[in-house]
């Protein structure tokens, strides 16, 4: 019997997906008024897995929050209200959970994002924030991981690499980026990189059966190009535009390679064989 280690994290994504007709990429897609889409995601961050025991409970609030409002800006929407759901030990200082919100409540208040309610319950072992966030785009500025077309550039907004170092706790949400950008550009696919730049890549591959041949030189590394590959956890925008207009985004994101048709990931004209964080295929 097949286990979810075998066919890993996205492996079993697909696999539910197949049977959800309304799952989007980052967010799920619901039909809104007025020309507008909904948009719904939900993100946990665990003790051991998203952040140490150590951490402050204000970064973890503040991760907790902005991992949910990145996938909102992958898809160019505008963040509104959350829930949020905490698994806590009785054993808790209360202080820990008022500071925790207020990191949850200082990452979405900029975007103009309110916390609505949510629930808590007790655990025995690792404590958890769960974020259920809802969000809208207008449907002419809905962008989906499936759109890039062959002869497309291809852009990050920042820098990438660093995340182990401290990165995740304080990256700042690509909201304003994405919505810039969908203002005045026909974006064609984009993606928020969680997972690393060599796994994000694939995820575009997927969904739009065309390939990339990425610059090494050209990748913006906070660090090594590993790092960059693989670390994941960035958060920063991946995305495609067409050639034509890559000279006016060059002063402000980075342009790393171009789309091409063949449905594999190229470094420097070779298959990129790094693959970034797979929760049940750690590394």
């Amino acid at each position: 019997m097949k286990t979810i280690r075998d066919i890993g994290e996205f492996g079993l994504i697909r696999k539910l997906c197949a049977r959800l007709p309304h799952a989007g990429d980052d967010c799920a897609i619901l039909p809104g008024p007025r020309g507008k889409h909904l948009l719904l995601t939900c993100d946990p961050v665990v003790e051991g897995i998203h952040y140490l025991p150590a951490t402050p409970p204000y970064r973890v609030g503040w991760k907790a929050m902005a991992r949910n409002l990145s996938d909102i800006a992958a898809m160019s929407g505008v963040p509104k209200w959350a829930v949020v759901s905490l698994g806590l030990r009785p054993t808790t200082p209360v202080r820990y959970v008022t500071e925790l919100y207020r990191g949850l409540t200082a990452a979405a208040r900029p975007f103009g994002c309110q916390i609505v309610g949510g629930d808590t319950t007790h655990v025995r072992h690792e404590p958890f924030v769960v974020v259920t966030l809802t969000g809208e785009v207008e449907r002419r500025r809905l962008v989906r991981r499936s759109g890039a077309k062959p002869g497309d550039a291809v852009f990050v907004t920042g820098k990438l690499g660093g995340s182990l170092r401290g990165k995740h706790l304080t990256f700042t949400p690509r909201i304003r980026e994405a919505r810039w950008l969908t203002q005045h550009f026909r974006v064609h696919a984009m993606i928020d990189i969680s997972d690393g730049l060599a796994s994000d890549l694939q995820r575009l591959v997927e969904a739009g059966g065309v390939g990339f041949d990425i610059r090494a030189e050209k990748i913006p590394a906070n660090g090594s190009l590993r790092a960059a590959l693989i670390d994941g956890e960035d958060f920063e925008l991946l995305f495609t535009v067409a050639a034509r207009d890559a000279g006016r985004l060059r002063s402000r994101y980075f342009e790393i390679g171009r789309v091409i048709k063949q449905p594999v990931v190229l470094l420097d004209h070779r298959p990129l064989t790094a693959h970034g964080y797979d929760h049940f295929q750690p590394r």
